[in-house]
């Protein structure tokens, strides 16, 4: 009778997928297991069975947490990011719209200095979504513009 079982498994492993072969592998144990009379009453678990129930829901605990961390950091960098955007481009609007020649000149030449308490003076920015003390240092590099949010 065990030789049956066993040859079936075989032939399982064979033709079907992994998946499969483990499922008929736990239906193979629990016959074994069920025919050895002593073990027919038996309720509960082993403390192998809780303990590698345990084991595994702890790595699938710490596999989400890590992940669950990923995603928040990337999230608050992702905001960060635009945010400095919106603050640079406010900055080269304000640059552009200046009725100061002056200004303009000097920030291609030598690179000039915004703070953001200006841009939210001239309505380019509100005061809820910045912070008031920072400063945008903007220069030229290869006729093309940079910022540098301090």
């Amino acid at each position: 009778m065990l030789t049956y079982y066993f040859s079936a498994m075989i032939l399982a492993l064979l033709y079907f997928s992994l998946q499969k072969f483990t499922l008929l592998l736990l239906i193979f144990t629990q016959i074994v297991y069920n025919k050895s009379g002593d073990n027919m009453n038996k309720k509960g678990f082993t403390l192998i069975e809780l303990l590698s129930t345990i084991a595994i829901m702890s790595i699938i605990a710490t596999v989400l947490t890590i992940n669950i961390v990923n995603i928040f950091s990337e999230k608050e960098k992702a905001s960060e990011e635009n945010l400095n955007h919106i603050i640079t481009t406010a900055a080269s609007i304000y640059i552009e719209l200046s009725e100061n020649k002056d200004l303009k000149e000097t920030c291609k030449i030598k690179g000039c200095n915004i703070s953001t308490d200006t841009l939210i003076e001239n309505g380019l920015l509100s005061e809820e979504d910045v912070d008031r003390k920072k400063v945008i240092n903007i220069y030229y590099e290869n006729e093309e513009q940079k910022y540098q949010i301090n």
